[in-house]
């Protein structure tokens, strides 16, 4: 049977993605890993591969046309070979057997199982357009009763509880001014001034930074790193090894071995609960034109040092050509904005994760070792933490075991 392929899941908060460019035409042969089509979602570009041999047999979507996540937008098959409606298709798009399990874009079957940990949406049972209406009535998805099979949240639940909310709390809501201009007749212009809109990537980071400041609980802690031995180390590793590894690498390497102690920062966070990620996805963030995104380092726990150093690269050379490929979602991120000589700077949680941590320069600067001041190479961490899923102690210690393997390099190849 013909294979689907899928409009991939670009993001955590994406719901619809764009086809740039079809890379393949229909007819043609493809080979499984091999680059079919460019898709680009608000914040980035992405290569969608074949995960099947066989011949790019029907294209679903044009190119500039946009397209919910998860849905067909192909068909792979062998030549000749009939297009077959081989499941249902669910209210959101996906294509479902008989069984109820949902064929991933890996070919595999995936199974709604209890207890795995699905994403809110799907455990709230929203359809996407009623997603997008309750974004746009300002209605929380959460606090609807779904009347659809199963419970399913209908776009008709939705507009029921927009019409249930109070006329009076909506004009004292209007009459409301907010204290962070919003609007543009709020700002003051003159002639002399360059108004810039919001490119999508740019509109994109604000939503998502506004939200994390708005509903995450932030705590922050700092703590500085005696990176002399580090130096060192790092020298003496990049001229015995065909990788050069950074201090991001390395900062990396520190967080992964620290998690495996402090499972809990490897999560994320959901209204109601807390879900501990078993695959240890680390974010590192990386400065694109006009923005800023967190390719995924999958697997870090079963990664070398010097494999580590590759994805790294390799990710951060991927976002600023825009030619990212489909990841796994991240579970924590690290931030390093030493390389632009800053000491230290708080950074902002990425939702749905619970902590993110913010690394400075390596300095020289006065310690006291004993009766004697010495220069060291010290450098500043800051550990922002989500407190509906951490305390400050726990978060501490953590933080104090990444000091630890950092101030003790060899550990790092352990």
């Amino acid at each position: 049977m013909a294979e689907p392929v899928l409009m991939p899941q670009v993001g955590q908060d994406i719901k619809t993605a764009r086809i740039v460019d079809w890379v393949k035409k229909e007819n043609q042969p493809v080979k499984k890993g091999e680059v079919i089509a460019v898709v680009e979602s608000d914040k980035a570009a992405f290569e969608v591969e074949a995960y099947t041999a066989g011949v790019l047999l029907k294209i679903l979507h044009a190119e500039g046309q946009e397209v919910e996540v998860l849905t067909p937008i192909a068909y792979i098959g062998q030549p000749g070979e009939k297009i077959e409606d081989g499941g249902q298709k669910t209210e959101d798009g996906r294509q479902t057997t008989e069984g109820g399990q949902q064929r991933t874009q890996d070919g595999g079957q995936k199974t709604e199982a209890a207890g795995a940990g699905p994403a809110i949406q799907d455990r709230l049972a929203v359809s996407p357009s009623a997603r997008r209406l309750a974004q746009e009535k300002g209605v929380d998805p959460a606090t609807v009763a779904g009347t659809g099979p199963g419970g399913r949240i209908t776009k008709e639940d939705i507009l029921a509880a927009a019409r249930s909310v109070p006329a009076r709390a909506c004009e004292e809501a209007a009459t409301v001014k907010s204290e962070v201009p919003g609007g543009h007749s709020e700002l003051q212009t003159s002639s002399d001034d360059t108004v810039v809109a919001f490119t999508p990537m740019r509109a994109c980071i604000a939503q998502r930074l506004t939200r994390s400041k708005q509903t995450i609980p932030h705590f922050y802690l700092s703590m500085d790193v005696d990176m002399s031995e580090m130096v060192t180390w790092r020298r003496q590793f990049n001229e015995r090894s065909q990788t050069k590894v950074t201090v991001t690498d390395m900062i990396v390497q520190a967080v992964v071995k620290a998690l495996s102690q402090f499972g809990r920062m490897n999560a994320h966070v959901e209204p109601d609960r807390i879900v501990l990620k078993r695959a240890v996805n680390i974010g590192v963030a990386v400065a694109v034109d006009d923005g800023l995104i967190v390719p995924v380092v999958a697997d870090a726990d079963k990664k070398s040092l010097a494999q580590i150093s590759a994805a790294v690269r390799e990710n951060a050379e991927a976002a600023r050509a825009g030619r990212l490929k489909p990841q796994a979602l991240g579970g924590f991120t690290v931030t390093n904005l030493g390389m632009f000589a800053v000491d230290t700077f708080v950074p902002v949680i990425n939702p749905p994760e619970a902590a993110i941590l913010a690394v400075g320069a390596v300095q020289k600067k006065p310690v006291v070792v004993g009766d004697r001041i010495v220069a060291r190479d010290l450098m500043t961490m800051v550990l922002a933490c989500d407190h509906r899923a951490v305390d400050g102690t726990y978060a501490a210690q953590f933080l104090g075991k990444i000091k630890e393997h950092l101030e003790n390099p060899d550990s790092l190849e352990e």
